[in-house]
């Protein structure tokens, strides 16, 4: 889904990451907190940015955002609520549970799954990229 955006964007300096776990492999002992994946990120830059993220990457970048804002030119952030009264929607709190979530993960079909969650409005273009991905795991 990001080159859809990238192939708008007329700078060349454009670097997309995915976390560990997220499509790329969690290197050994990777425990995948908070601190770890903002010091994975802070491994990859290393000069002033334009910082985005959505979901978890926004509490990432928000971090990383306000540990070194001499880095940071802009940041942008959605879909990551920070309020403990925020209720979350089913699938999230399967995903939270490690147990629940594993058993669900390891029970899934992508490409049904595909089709039928949150990105069924999507172009078709754009579902057969999240069923290549879930699939590849890449």
């Amino acid at each position: 889904m990001r080159d859809g955006v990238r192939r708008h964007l007329t700078r060349s300096d454009v670097e997309a990451w995915d976390l560990p776990g997220f499509a790329t492999p969690r290197p050994r002992g990777f425990g995948s907190t908070k601190e770890e994946c903002v010091d994975w990120l802070m491994e990859r830059v290393g000069e002033s940015m334009d910082l985005v993220g959505h979901d978890w990457d926004c509490i990432i970048t928000a971090r990383v955002a306000s540990l070194w804002p001499d880095l940071v030119r802009t940041w942008t952030g959605s879909s990551a609520p920070v309020s403990a009264e925020y209720v979350w929607h089913p699938l999230a709190k399967i995903w939270q549970d490690p147990v629940e979530g594993d058993r669900f993960m390891g029970e899934l079909y992508p490409a049904s799954f595909a089709m039928k969650s949150w990105i069924s409005p999507s172009p078709p273009s754009v579902k057969n990229q999240v069923i290549s991905t879930l699939v590849s795991g890449k």
